[in-house]
């Protein structure tokens, strides 16, 4: 007799079918390949509509997530801890090739050759002939993904608001943070970080409401981006 207690699912009532879904959305990857005659390695991770590749030799990566009922299949490829390109392809056949092709070892050009649909910077084939430095890196990892992601999960002048600071050179040399959309500034590119200056919050209206520092409630509303990255890049300290 089984006991309840050795039945992983038995507290989750939803496992098994979230694990035959998974399953089936494995084997219809499979079979694209095979109908392409394409061979990608099993899923490090699989859920009912993703799946997470890698190259056990390189440590490559690749996603292919349908989950967006109104955009084909999300692909996004990553190297050396870094992901370079994003794009929605227009089917599953699509996606496979793009993440076969990266998996193969192909280059940006290379795996935009075979999918067009991918996004990739001029920063991205910069950083790889040579890496940037990596607060740079996080600045144009932030601002790539408006050009990926609809500009509807954002509040209104959200895009204008990181373009506007990086575009500042004294905010630029520090680490942009953001929670819950207000976004402030770290003098270390990791974590734990060490907050700078100001901060500036996104309102429903278009305006921004700057804070002398992160979690201040001394505010003041103004009407444009640019105005307010100017007050938090005024309230820096001298040696920023």
């Amino acid at each position: 007799m089984t006991n309840a207690s050795d039945d992983p699912g038995a507290d989750d009532p939803g496992a098994a079918e979230r694990e035959a879904a998974a399953a089936a959305f494995g084997a219809r990857l499979d079979q694209v390949a095979a109908e392409l005659g394409l061979l990608l390695p099993a899923p490090e991770q699989l859920g009912r509509s993703w799946a997470e590749f890698r190259d056990v030799d390189t440590d490559d990566r690749a996603w292919i997530r349908t989950w967006i009922p109104d955009a084909g299949p999300a692909v996004s490829v990553r190297r050396a801890g870094v992901t370079l390109a994003n794009g929605h392809a227009p089917d599953l056949a699509e996606a496979v090739r793009a993440v076969a092709a990266w998996l193969a070892g192909a280059d940006l050009a290379g795996v935009r050759d075979v999918a067009p649909f991918l996004v990739v910077h001029d920063w991205a084939f910069a950083h790889e002939r040579a890496p940037l430095d990596e607060v740079e890196l996080i600045w144009r990892q932030d601002l790539g993904r408006f050009d990926t992601r609809a500009l509807h999960r954002y509040p209104l002048g959200y895009r204008a608001m990181f373009e506007a600071a990086f575009a500042e050179p004294r905010l630029r040399r520090l680490t942009p943070v953001t929670s819950h959309y207000r976004l402030w500034f770290s003098a270390v590119p990791r974590f734990p970080f060490q907050p700078v200056g100001g901060a500036i919050d996104p309102l429903s209206d278009g305006g921004f409401l700057v804070r002398s520092s992160r979690s201040s409630h001394e505010t003041v509303e103004v009407a444009t981006a640019e105005q307010a990255v100017a007050l938090v890049a005024e309230g820096l300290p001298a040696e920023f």
